[in-house]
């Protein structure tokens, strides 16, 4: 078998370094301390100095075996599953060995006058904890790390399949509009064909959840330069853009299907056409892009089709960003406006 079904049955943990994972094993130690000394002595006679050096040694357990896990958790990641477990559980094992080890030595010399002494039953009893606890523990991450790697999978999978979702939409009414050039304007056409070509190139890469602002940005220029080819005069187009950074990244395809409904659903239905206008704005933490188009008469016969675009492009936002990215809709003075917000942190 290769190494990349290897890995993909390696024995997974998550980040126990991070901030989330270190405060979940403080609060672990001490409720596992305050059951045990719970049990051993009863409400009424507990102890509480007993409980603070339980707490210690249960803590120092479970921060060490953290910190070596979490060194080594890239590499048992891609053991086969069996080694990657056995491997875990015996360094905890170890861990919890070497600790009582340690603990009886010390103690027992204080208390014999410096003859260290170590209790089999004392030790027998800590391994036997350590072996359930921790056997259960590691089965618990492992499970953990599975269900973010699934999750993962998931989403890529999820938005690779709203991405390809607009592509059909896109080529559809692209290939009508060459189609309405061909008898008025060969050489028109044959520079839509090839404004359409690089649209594709961009549009069917793979691999990428995110591109370059800039580069969606030429993509809405290229599909603006089809459609004004087919509408002419008709369409009015204004654009509010500033300098934009380099590292500005949004997902492909959620500017250009805004466009296309500003121009398909505001100036189309109008017989006097109307303006476009996209404005794209760098605020501190967000990015900001707004398309607004006339809102045309009833009788013009407009369509309301809008909504599947609308609706491809917030189920990626979500995809990517959860509620941090939104995109809201609405009428302003006659006009309909879109209006993006993305991240800045999560997009750059």
């Amino acid at each position: 078998m290769n190494d990349a079904g290897a890995g993909a049955r390696g024995f997974l943990l998550p980040d126990l370094c991070s901030a989330t994972a270190v405060l979940f094993l403080l609060l672990l130690s001490v409720l596992l301390a305050f059951t045990l000394e719970l049990f051993a002595g009863g409400l009424k006679a507990f102890d509480w100095i007993g409980l603070g050096r339980a707490s210690a040694f249960i803590l120092w357990n479970m921060l060490l075996s953290a910190a070596l896990l979490c060194g080594l958790r890239r590499h048992i990641a891609g053991w086969p599953l069996a080694a990657g477990a056995a491997a875990s559980y015996a360094m905890v094992l170890a861990v919890c060995l070497a600790s009582n080890l340690a603990c009886q030595s010390f103690l027992g010399g204080l208390r014999a006058g410096g003859a260290p002494t170590i209790d089999p039953w004392w030790l027998a009893r800590d391994l036997l904890i350590c072996a359930l606890l921790g056997g259960a523990a590691l089965r618990y991450f492992h499970l953990q790390g599975e269900l973010l790697r699934q999750q993962s999978a998931e989403m890529d999978a999820r938005i690779a399949a709203l991405q390809a979702r607009i592509r059909p939409h896109f080529l559809f009414n692209s290939m009508n509009i060459i189609a309405s050039l061909i008898p008025v304007d060969p050489d028109g056409a044959e520079r839509a064909v090839e404004d359409l070509s690089a649209l594709f190139r961009a549009s069917l890469r793979e691999g990428a959840t995110t591109v370059p602002l800039t580069d969606e940005i030429e993509l809405c220029e290229r599909y603006l330069r089809l459609e004004q080819l087919r509408l002419g005069a008709r369409l009015v187009i204004e654009r509010d853009i500033g300098v934009l950074p380099a590292a500005l990244r949004i997902p492909p395809l959620s500017v250009q299907p805004l466009l296309e409904n500003a121009v398909y659903h505001g100036v189309q239905p109008r017989p006097e056409g109307g303006c476009v206008r996209l404005a794209v704005r760098c605020e501190p933490r967000m990015l900001r892009i707004e398309v607004s188009n006339p809102l045309p008469a009833a009788e013009a016969g407009a369509s309301n089709g809008s909504g599947m675009a609308l609706a491809n492009i917030r189920d990626r936002l979500a995809a990517i960003y959860g509620d941090r990215a939104a995109l809201d809709t609405g009428s302003v003075e006659g006009s309909f406006v879109a209006r993006l917000a993305i991240p800045l942190e999560a997009g750059a």
